[in-house]
């Protein structure tokens, strides 16, 4: 599988190392679902998690499975978790694509703000929403579930319309259902004087 993640800089502490080995009831095995009837929102790559755990903290009434495949942030929202014990946050380090596929239940939303660009054409096929993707994103999907996608990137904006624009199992709507904490990389574009643009599809049939 194609990584659709480049490397970050940023080592590793003594504190994020005891909490990568730790076996917090936090962490999921790959595909797992979590224990709940509440509404299940699949947040895939919280960077350094301090947004992500605000949201965690405002919204008690869904379950975040939260994916990050660098290791910093991920030892970060493990160390969240273990110091304040949220009911509705489990997590995952490692490629959402893997994850997704071995998901036997469905979900209520998937959440990917300010995913890796790859704005080289040699590197577009590493973007992490594809064809493929939204297909299994449909799959695994309630009916009436939907996809928020992040981005200031004026050539993954492209590829998202076209790809968008060559579907028909979403549907464009406004609003996705609750509200977030502006993250690091939305701060970054702001000052940078970005354009950002939010695309919220809804699964039809």
């Amino acid at each position: 599988m194609i990584k659709t993640f480049s490397s970050r800089a940023g080592r590793l502490s003594a504190t994020n190392k005891k909490f990568l080995q730790s076996k917090s009831k936090s962490i999921l095995k790959i595909g797992e679902k979590p224990s709940t009837t509440k509404p299940l929102i699949v947040d895939i790559g919280f960077g350094d998690a301090q947004s992500f755990v605000c949201d965690v903290v405002e919204n008690k009434d869904y379950v975040f499975i939260g994916i990050e495949p660098y290791k910093k942030g991920f030892a970060r929202a493990v160390q969240f978790y273990e110091e304040n014990m949220p009911k509705n946050m489990f997590l995952f380090n490692g490629d959402a694509r893997e994850f997704l596929a071995e998901i036997k239940y469905k979900i209520d939303f998937i959440r990917i703000h300010f995913p890796d660009p790859w704005p080289k054409k040699k590197h577009a096929k590493r973007r992490l929403v594809t064809k493929d993707f939204l297909l299994t994103s449909h799959s695994i999907l309630k009916k009436g579930g939907s996809i928020e996608i992040i981005t200031d990137s004026s050539i993954y904006q492209q590829h998202l319309e076209e790809l968008i624009s060559h579907q028909n199992y979403f549907k464009q709507i406004k609003k996705f259902p609750f509200t977030y904490q502006i993250s690091t990389f939305h701060k970054k574009a702001l000052d940078k004087g970005h354009t950002i643009k939010e695309y919220v599809l809804e699964r039809t049939n």
